[in-house]
């Protein structure tokens, strides 16, 4: 019951955000020729739809963002000295990122879509972030945390309407090859996070044993300090740079006006 409420939520976030004419078509005739495919036919339906697996290339982007991020800790710990101050950078994410979630909805019908308020925002993202590398070399912990909150604000319309984007990646599968995997896309979406998640926890280790950090050393050698640096203030910027050009190039929404104009769907 509790996955059944999640997608019928999913749903209706999705129509709320994108304002569709369409909701009848998906809830009256077209979702009852969804139908239940093997696992090699939907895996076949899904990789021909590029706009799926720029959503689960951004999906892997953002886990091994997060799992940069979470290593905070040890930056925290060993850079700053303060090993306290990982969760006042916590609160500077969350508290932007819940701003930004309350205000998706009337930004997205300002802009007419999600498109330009994804690229947007994910353009102010990587430019805070360059800005959090310049003021951690700097050594201002004060700028580092305003920059990582101006980037939190930034990723938050993403976090907002994904689900009305895997909504729309459907809609594209279907005007595209004429099949329904609403249900099949929900879920197989889920699996770019935890391709991501297990990767990045894997990284974050990788990384910390290249550098000869040992966690019970009372200090750390200059190259696992120097490893850190690149872990909390480089990846996260090189993950929002590669995030940002999937963004830009993930017009979905774009594509499904222009098939249905093609079809004469109104």
């Amino acid at each position: 019951m509790a996955g059944k409420l999640c997608i019928a939520d999913q749903y209706a976030w999705s129509d709320g955000i994108c304002g569709s004419d369409h909701t009848d078509d998906r809830i009256g005739g077209e979702n009852d020729e969804e139908k239940k495919y093997g696992l090699v036919q939907a895996f076949k339906l899904l990789v021909k739809n590029k706009y799926y697996m720029m959503i689960c290339g951004t999906y892997i982007l953002q886990q091994l963002y997060s799992a940069m991020i979470g290593a905070g800790i040890y930056y925290c710990t060993w850079v700053l000295k303060n090993k306290n101050l990982f969760g006042v950078f916590a609160w500077a994410v969350n508290i932007p990122l819940i701003i930004a979630l309350i205000f998706t909805p009337t930004l997205v019908g300002k802009w007419k879509g999600m498109y330009k308020l994804n690229k947007r925002g994910y353009i102010l993202a990587t430019i805070a972030r360059a800005l959090v590398i310049v003021a951690g070399y700097m050594g201002s912990v004060p700028l580092m945390m305003l920059f990582t909150a101006v980037a939190a604000l930034g990723q938050g319309p993403w976090q907002g309407d994904m689900n009305a984007v895997i909504a729309e990646c459907s809609e594209y599968t279907y005007l595209t090859q004429g099949k329904r995997v609403d249900g099949t896309m929900y879920s197989c979406t889920s699996l770019g996070i935890k391709i991501g998640g297990g990767i990045g926890t894997a990284i974050v280790g990788w990384l910390l044993e290249i550098s000869g950090y040992v966690g019970t050393n009372a200090t750390q050698p200059a190259s696992a300090i120097t490893m850190l640096q690149v872990m909390y203030l480089w990846l996260p910027f090189v993950f929002e740079i590669l995030i940002t050009i999937l963004l830009s190039k993930m017009n979905v929404e774009a594509a499904n006006e222009k098939l249905r104009r093609e079809k004469g769907i109104e």
